[in-house]
């Protein structure tokens, strides 16, 4: 459960800017960072060590993959595969984003499967669901901590519900 609604959350799964705020583990970074959230577009994921603040250390990891699937504010679809330092895949990851409005916020159903991995990237996989809980972790904080836009002047009151804060009695 994310604690925003479903627009929200997708800006954040599909806008390079906020992906960089969420989309690494703890102990690390992003530092290249392209997503083209369209069917076809292009993914780069590269991230350092998170003290390395200047650059100056190898990237830790490089990944590259496509967008396959895109329904604003429902669904997202892609595929990943992070490269050894030879420039091989890895593996690729093929992962499904399902998103539903609950009076909460937003369920986020995750769907992550691993094809073509290699005997060399087997300690990297056992470590994706640590790492990518941890990221998705991060997103719910990152968007806990945004305050809710305010509405367009002229547009639609936010609505009187039990789960927003902005009810009068």
């Amino acid at each position: 459960m994310l604690p925003a609604p479903p627009a929200r959350v997708w800006r954040h799964l599909t806008e390079a800017h906020l992906l960089a705020r969420w989309w690494t583990p703890d102990d690390l970074r992003v530092s290249e960072l392209v997503f083209e959230a369209r069917p076809g577009g292009r993914i780069v994921h590269a991230y350092r060590e998170a003290e390395d603040t200047d650059g100056s250390d190898p990237v830790a990891g490089y990944a590259e993959g496509a967008v396959e699937e895109v329904r604003p504010g429902e669904r997202l679809a892609y595929r990943l595969s992070p490269l050894t330092p030879g420039g091989a895949p890895a593996f690729t990851a093929h992962v499904e984003l399902a998103l539903a409005p609950t009076p909460a916020g937003t369920d986020l159903d995750v769907r992550f499967r691993v094809a073509d991995s290699t005997v060399e990237s087997a300690d990297f996989i056992a470590g994706v669901e640590i790492g990518f809980g941890q990221s998705l972790d991060t997103l719910a904080a990152a968007l806990a901590a945004e305050p809710d836009p305010a509405p367009e002047p002229g547009g639609p009151e936010p609505q009187d519900t039990p789960h927003d804060s902005r009810r009068t009695p």
